[in-house]
């Protein structure tokens, strides 16, 4: 095994530049050639101090040439490896880096590599970034068209459950008894809610989440003509939703708890008008959701064994956040968290 001074040094010499290991490379081969140029020339000189005084110009030239050709034959190693190597392979790893940088509409094989491989590399090259534009250009195809048919079921859904809606406020009318009609009232209101949530679940910005003011502004107005078809009264209800993005999964309960407390406050507040005010701010990588009523200020409220307070506390387990009342403010509050980047610069509406 080789030990770590091998291994630094191994190491060390892969990182050389090119030009320098083929110079190095070159060397070593010549260096025959580089002993026998010595020793003729050490004989040459040993020749003339023999047989003269002094040495002329033309053979310090001869004692010169074995030395010069050596060192000429060096230079040119060096400029081969330079020109046909060092440069081409500079000259790719920067094309390459600007491919990877996002031209991808830039070619290699329009260079001149001057050297049959270096110009098969730069069409391999190109025929792999032909390849992989091929796969990008399917591969979004192929996304648009999930987005497309997602947006079609939710489309689908939504209108299906609109319908169902609407059954079920034919039905109610065609009763006669307060308490059915308002049951029916009870599952119509949030069969829409829940149609609400897929009309904003198939919108523009999906990839996003579903837009909360959207989903909640559009809620409460269903909610103010539902509430007065069914317990009488108009509620007069107000919207402060930040503009923030919420998970799918995390618009459903909220759509159901926006549904739920509205319509349990309304029915609370009957046959006085009902001022309701929802609210939604985020703070970092979470959001508070509130909902405010005058009648929301009586604690025995929540603790009653109504259907819509079961729901609540069962949707809040759902979102698994504690649902917090304020008796001294009349109102409920929920935290939830939200996707990263999900809000805009303004945090309130």
């Amino acid at each position: 095994m080789p030990d770590k001074d091998d291994r630094e040094r191994s190491w060390k010499f892969r990182r050389w530049p090119l030009s320098v290991k083929v110079v190095a490379a070159l060397a070593f081969a010549l260096l025959p050639l580089a002993g026998l140029a010595l020793c003729v020339t050490v004989s040459i000189y040993q020749n003339t101090i023999q047989h003269a005084a002094m040495f002329l110009p033309q053979q310090w030239v001869v004692l010169a040439t074995p030395l010069l050709m050596l060192l000429w034959a060096l230079v040119i190693g060096w400029l081969i490896a330079d020109r046909i190597l060092v440069r081409p392979l500079t000259n790719m790893r920067a094309a390459v880096e600007h491919y990877g940088g996002g031209g991808t509409r830039f070619r290699l094989a329009t260079i001149d590599w001057q050297s049959a491989e270096m110009a098969a590399l730069a069409v391999a090259f190109d025929d792999m970034a032909e390849a992989r534009a091929r796969h990008v250009v399917a591969m979004d195809d192929a996304l648009e068209e999930q987005r497309r048919l997602t947006r079609e079921v939710h489309h689908r859904v939504k209108n299906n459950l609109q319908i169902v809606a609407s059954l079920l406020s034919l039905q109610a009318r065609d009763t006669t008894d307060v308490a059915v009609c308002r049951a029916y009232s009870a599952v119509q209101a949030r069969v829409g809610a829940l149609a609400i949530v897929h009309r904003w679940m198939y919108d523009d910005e999906t990839a996003r989440g579903v837009d909360l003011r959207a989903l909640v502004t559009d809620l409460c107005a269903g909610l103010e003509q539902s509430i007065a078809a069914t317990i009488g009264i108009s509620p007069h209800i107000t919207c402060h939703v930040a503009r923030f993005f919420v998970a799918q999964d995390t618009a459903v309960p909220l759509a159901f708890l926006v549904t739920e407390l509205v319509s349990l406050a309304a029915a609370a507040s009957a046959p006085a008008l009902a001022e309701i005010e929802v609210t939604a701010v985020t703070t970092g990588s979470e959001a508070t959701l509130t909902i405010g009523c005058k009648v929301f200020c009586d604690d025995a409220l929540i603790d009653s064994k109504s259907s819509a307070v079961r729901i609540v506390t069962g949707l809040a387990r759902q979102m698994r956040a504690p649902l917090r009342h304020d008796p001294h403010g009349c109102k409920y509050t929920i935290d939830f968290a939200i996707p990263t980047g999900a809000a805009p610069a303004a945090s309130s509406a």
